[in-house]
């Protein structure tokens, strides 16, 4: 039998069988599945069309769009078990008994990139990137990357010295966007609850209920997440990972876009404990803000003597935004060559000597990705090896341990990520 399980915010409300033939979504009492509860869903916002076993979904030139599992419904789509559909802040995760699950189309398939999508991101970023840097001055190339890991759909850490500005970036983005922001301050007195959520007894229900967590945000700040103990750190793993939260042996579905920004001071500070090999590979790009230059700094004082900028930004883009332009990067091209230079990188960092053992196939993806979107941001309709070269430390390096005996030649991974790069000159693989 297929079905819609309704979650509204992060609370499951009910569920919809789907009958044979048309059904039609939207905020009209006369549709076949009615929601009123978001004033961001259409009339008529989108149609289920159910024949036998294949169930298609398609958009109805609603207002601010329909997606399937972050993406938007562009064209008529064939929906596979599991895929999550969200209009508005409600989810709709389609389900299918194993025995008719269907698993046959994909997004976008054979869908060539139109000349505006480009524009549309740049729009937007531009947007973001004026916005932030009126509160976070002087880290142009900082917001750049904190954007590049937004649009990636990955998760950024943000490690420095206290006070140069990592929770006033992360907040400033999450101001600029109409999305939920959370913010979890870490300490070590943390249990795994305070992040997910808990069930507690409800006496007008005669029952569990289910309490939602910080972790239920489209933006979440992980303020200083390495004083959290490892049972803490870990609860974030499948929240990273799958934008999935399972509590009680219930999984809760987390609507995109789903960003996480964590901090965290170097570990020889005291109280903290370092982030495991497992969690630190769950971050597309680990970044070091580092201290502002002097003009910079002295901006700083001049603009936050009488009141703090961050309360002066706007929001200037939504969550909707940001899924239509983590579609579009999907589409930039890649070429062979590039795709190749991406392999050698990491094929190096295999048989390096100073590290303890290489990156994985999802740190090149992670690499490939990311430079995906830093292609696009610089209003490229592809990508080029320079973008490879200029985000592969970031994205590289904090996966890398370096050996105990290999501390006495090398400062850290990034060191010798860069010596990597340094080695393969890009001139080969732009003229291939």
């Amino acid at each position: 039998m297929a079905k819609l399980l309704i979650q509204e915010g992060y609370r499951s409300v009910g569920e919809f069988s789907i009958p044979e033939g048309e059904s039609v979504i939207g905020r009209h009492p006369d549709n076949a599945l009615y929601l009123d509860r978001d004033e961001g869903i259409s009339r008529q916002h989108c149609r289920i069309t159910r024949n036998g076993n294949l169930v298609t979904l398609e958009d109805l030139n609603s207002r601010n769009g329909t997606f399937v599992n972050s993406m938007p419904v562009r064209v008529p789509i064939d929906l596979k078990h599991q895929d999550t559909i969200q209009i508005g802040n409600i989810l709709l995760i389609f389900s299918v008994s194993a025995q008719n699950a269907d698993e046959m189309t994909g997004l976008f398939a054979g869908e060539k990139k139109s000349s505006d999508e480009l524009g549309f991101v740049s729009l937007v970023v531009n947007k973001l990137k004026t916005n932030i840097a009126r509160v976070v001055q002087g880290k142009d190339q900082e917001i750049e990357r904190v954007l590049v890991a937004l649009l990636s759909d990955g998760h950024v850490l943000l490690e420095d010295v206290p006070g140069v500005g990592k929770t006033k970036l992360a907040r400033a983005l999450a101001r600029s966007l109409r999305t939920d922001f959370r913010r979890i301050q870490f300490t070590p007195d943390m249990l795994p609850n305070d992040v997910s959520g808990v069930s507690v007894y409800n006496e007008a229900i005669k029952g569990f209920s289910f309490i939602p967590g910080p972790i239920f945000a489209n933006i979440v700040l992980a303020d200083e997440i390495n004083r959290g103990t490892p049972r803490v750190q870990s609860s974030l793993l499948e929240c990273m990972a799958e934008s999935a939260v399972t509590v009680d042996g219930t999984s809760h579905i987390l609507r995109k876009p789903f960003f996480v920004i964590a901090t965290q001071n170097p570990i020889d500070f005291h109280g903290t404990y370092p982030l495991p090999e497992a969690q630190l590979d769950r971050f597309l790009m680990r970044l070091s803000m580092g201290y502002p230059d002097f003009k910079s700094e002295k901006e700083i004082l001049n603009t936050q003597m009488l009141s703090d900028p961050l309360n002066a930004i706007e929001q200037v883009a939504d969550g909707n935004d940001i899924l239509h332009c983590q579609a579009h990067i999907r589409n930039i091209h890649v070429s062979e060559p590039v795709k190749d230079y991406v392999l050698t990188i990491i094929a190096e960092t295999r048989k390096h000597p100073a590290f303890n053992y290489g990156c994985s196939p999802r740190a090149s993806l992670a690499l490939l990705r990311a430079s995906q979107s830093l292609a696009a941001i610089r209003d490229r309709d592809h990508v080029i090896p320079r973008d490879v070269r200029d985000l592969a430390v970031n994205v590289l390096a904090h996966r890398l341990p370096l050996k105990l005996q290999a501390r006495a030649e090398w400062a850290s991974s990034n060191q010798v990520v860069q010596s990597i790069i340094t080695s393969l000159p890009m001139e080969r693989w732009e003229k291939a």
